[in-house]
C-alpha cells in the first residue's frame, strides 16, 4: 500500500504536465507569431470591449484549436522529448541555468513597462491586486485555490522534488537550498509576476475589462493582455518575440521537471533503459495533453484535481510519512545534517501538528458544501476527465506493485 499512496506523487505532476504542455506550447507560437508580425496591433480606443477585442478574438481563434497551433504543440512535445533523452544535466539542467536568469531581467523591465505605461495607469492594476476583498474567505474553493497556487509554484505535494531530491549530493544544505528556492520563487510569483499581466491590462484595456478577460480564465489572461502592451512599445515585434521565447523556456523547465517523476519511476522500478523510459512516459503525456487541447473543460477539470485538491491531499500523506511515520526526531536529524541555519525543532512540531490540521480543515468544509456540487456535475466532458484521472491513478498503483514483485524476485539472470 505505500507503494500505491507513493504513486500517487507520481501520477500529480504528470497529470498536470498534461494541460501544461497545451499551455506551454502557446508560448511558442505567440512567440513566433511575434516574430512575423502575426499579433494584432493595438486599437486606440475609449472602449475597453473595443481595444481588447482584437486579441480576445486572436487567442480565441488561435487556441480553438488552430492547424498552426497543433504544429507548435507537437514541436513542444518534440522539445521535450529531446531535452528529456539527454537526462538531467545535460538537458534539464543546461536548460534552466540559461533560461531562467535571462527570464528575470526580462520579467522586471517588462514590469516597468506596464507599471509606467500611460502615464501610470498600470499602478492601478496593482491597486486591483492588492486591493483586500474578505467577501471570498468563507468560501472553501478560496482555500483550495490559494492552497493549490503555492503548492503548485512550489512543487509540493507532488513527486517532483522527491525525484530531484535523489540527484542531491548527501551532504547537501537543504535548508539553505529551500530557503533560496522559495525565496526567489516568490519574489518572481508576487513580485514581478503581479507587475505584468494585471497592470498591463488596466493600462491598455482599463479596469471595465478586467472582469470580461477574467471570465476568459487565469491561464489566458497574460495571453491577451502582454500582446496588447508588448506591441504598442518601440520594436514591440522583436520584445515580444522575446517575452514570448524567455516565457516558453521557462515553461519548457517546468514540464520537463514534471515529465521526469514518471521517467524515473520507470528507470528505476521496472529498470527499463532511458530511451524506452521517456518515450512511454512522452506517449501518456500526449495522450493527455491532446485531451486538455480539443475536449472542452477537460483542462479545467484536470488543473482543478490535479493542481489543486491532489496537492492538499498528498501533502498531507507526506507529512505523515516524513513526520509521524519516520520519525519526530528521524526527521529533524536529517533536516539539520550538514546544515548552516538550525530550525528549532518546535519548526517540526508546527509542520507536524498545524499543517494537517489545516489541510484536514480546509478538505471537511470544501467536502461538506461542494461534493454535492461535484456529483451533481452535468457536463459529460468533466466526467471524462475525471475518470480519465482515475483510470491513470489505478495504472500507476499496478505499476507500483509490479515494481514491487520485480524487487522482490531480485535480478534475472
Amino acid at each position: 500500500w505505500a507503494r500505491v499512496l507513493g504513486s500517487i506523487g507520481v501520477a500529480i505532476p504528470v497529470l498536470i504536465v498534461m494541460y501544461y504542455l497545451w499551455i506551454e506550447s502557446w508560448t511558442l507560437g505567440f512567440a513566433i507569431y511575434s516574430l512575423i508580425g502575426a499579433i494584432p496591433e493595438p486599437v486606440i480606443s475609449e472602449d475597453p470591449k473595443v481595444a481588447m477585442e482584437p486579441y480576445v478574438n486572436f487567442f480565441k481563434a488561435y487556441t480553438a484549436p488552430s492547424f498552426w497551433a497543433g504544429v507548435f504543440f507537437w514541436l513542444t512535445l518534440a522539445i521535450n522529448w529531446v531535452i528529456l533523452q539527454r537526462g538531467v544535466v545535460r538537458g534539464i539542467e543546461i536548460t534552466a541555468k540559461i533560461g531562467m536568469p535571462a527570464l528575470i531581467i526580462l520579467g522586471i523591465l517588462l514590469g516597468i513597462l506596464s507599471l509606467t505605461a500611460k502615464g501610470g495607469a498600470g499602478f492601478e492594476g496593482l491597486k486591483f491586486i492588492y486591493n483586500l476583498n474578505f467577501s471570498g474567505i468563507k468560501d472553501p474553493m478560496t482555500w483550495i485555490e490559494a492552497s493549490g497556487q503555492i503548492f503548485f509554484t512550489l512543487s509540493l505535494g507532488m513527486g517532483a522534488i522527491a525525484t530531484y531530491a535523489s540527484y542531491v549530493k548527501p551532504k547537501e544544505d537543504v535548508v539553505k537550498a529551500g530557503l533560496y528556492t522559495a525565496s526567489v520563487n516568490e519574489f518572481i510569483e508576487v513580485i514581478i509576476g503581479a507587475s505584468i499581466a494585471i497592470p498591463a491590462a488596466f493600462a491598455m484595456f482599463g479596469a471595465l475589462a478586467i472582469p470580461e478577460l477574467a471570465k476568459e480564465g487565469t491561464f489566458r489572461l497574460g495571453f491577451m493582455t502582454m500582446p496588447a502592451i508588448l506591441m504598442s512599445l518601440p520594436l514591440g515585434q522583436f520584445i515580444s518575440f522575446l517575452w514570448f521565447s524567455l516565457l516558453f523556456i521557462a515553461a519548457l523547465t517546468s514540464s520537463l521537471a514534471l515529465i521526469q517523476p514518471l521517467v524515473a519511476l520507470f528507470e528505476d522500478e521496472m529498470k527499463w533503459s532511458h530511451t524506452k523510459a521517456v518515450t512511454v512516459s512522452m506517449l501518456f503525456v500526449v495522450l493527455g495533453a491532446h485531451l486538455c487541447a480539443f475536449v472542452p473543460n477537460f483542462l479545467d477539470e484536470l488543473d482543478f484535481w490535479a493542481g489543486a485538491v491532489f496537492l492538499l491531499l498528498f501533502a498531507l500523506i507526506e507529512i505523515i510519512v516524513f513526520i509521524w511515520v519516520f520519525g519526530i526526531d528521524n526527521f529533524y536529524r536529517e533536516l539539520t545534517t550538514d546544515t548552516a541555519l538550525k530550525l528549532p525543532k518546535a519548526f517540526v512540531y508546527l509542520t507536524a501538528i498545524v499543517s494537517p490540521l489545516f489541510i484536514l480543515c480546509i478538505g471537511y468544509f470544501w467536502f461538506s458544501e461542494k461534493i454535492l456540487e461535484v456529483l451533481r456535475e452535468p457536463d459529460p466532458n468533466k466526467w471524462l476527465a475525471r475518470g480519465f484521472i482515475v483510470l491513470f491513478l489505478i495504472f500507476l498503483g499496478i505499476i507500483a506493485v509490479i515494481s514491487r514483485k520485480r524487487v522482490l524476485e531480485g535480478p534475472r539472470i
